[in-house]
């Protein structure tokens, strides 16, 4: 485990003055910040201009348009669409919204690069930095996470259905939480500069995923996907992948709507 973890909700020292934890209850709800704490992680981006103003950038698919919003509307801010490019830009970056965000975000925060951008918003806005806690199954963080770096896949592998989860980041440290909190296994892919794998496949650890999800949901399009989980399995216990299987049409139909939700 490492140091941040291992510290809990401990300030940083070189920080000068800060708010408590009671602003944050006040402001917004604890399932909110550490959802927020995770798309953060993923796709989200804390930055320091050379003129010393603070920002917070997200960036995703066209299809988390909606995703997006949602933080607008929680947190101000705007939505933009890249130029050139599939994705929207969600960015704040007046001062108010940039402590009233730390408020929320501060203590939630874990993967390593965006911990060290942490620390230089908080020191410039003079709040002190909160070291975040372990994860467990009740933290709204994975969900966050996931609607940022997971993945939902289905393939066939010899001749059946394979349905996997996946997390996926640059270092192992970063997606270690997952293995840690829900088991699973872990592989390195040396495809686009390398990158670790976090996955579950088999029926009782895919089934915990979707408990999990069903109690802390997710809003990205891609997590869509885990409503139809149970029509994954009760389909493929009645073997209706096969072309010759009287149920193939209902297999049809549901890949047709699987395939509609983009991973």
């Amino acid at each position: 485990m490492s140091e941040a973890q291992s510290a809990g909700n401990q300030r940083h020292a070189s920080s000068l003055v800060g708010t408590s934890e009671t602003t944050r209850a006040a402001t917004y709800s604890k399932s909110f910040c550490e959802w927020l704490a995770g798309i953060i992680d993923g796709d989200g981006s804390l930055q320091v201009s050379k003129q010393g103003y603070t920002s917070l950038e997200i960036t995703m698919g066209i299809e988390d348009l909606a995703l997006l919003r949602y933080i607008q509307d929680k947190l101000g801010g705007g939505v933009k669409m890249r130029s050139g490019a599939k994705a929207y830009r969600y960015r704040l970056h007046n001062k108010k919204g940039m402590i009233d965000l730390i408020h929320c975000i501060n203590g939630y925060i874990r993967h390593s690069s965006r911990l060290q951008q942490l620390h230089r918003v908080c020191q410039l806005l003079n709040i002190p930095v909160i070291y975040p806690a372990n994860l467990n199954k009740e933290s709204n963080w994975f969900a966050g996470f996931f609607d940022a770096e997971g993945t939902i896949t289905m393939s066939m592998k010899n001749g059946r259905p394979q349905l996997s989860i996946r997390a996926v980041n640059k270092l192992l440290q970063d997606v270690q939480w997952f293995k840690d909190v829900f088991g699973g296994c872990m592989f390195f892919d040396s495809a686009k500069n390398g990158c670790y794998h976090w996955s579950v496949q088999s029926r009782d650890d895919v089934l915990r995923m979707l408990e999990y999800f069903t109690a802390h949901p997710g809003r990205s399009h891609k997590s869509k996907r885990f409503f139809l989980i149970h029509d994954y399995f009760s389909l493929r216990d009645l073997e209706a992948f096969k072309p010759d299987s009287i149920h193939h049409k209902a297999w049809l139909d549901f890949m047709n709507r699987w395939n509609k939700l983009k991973i």
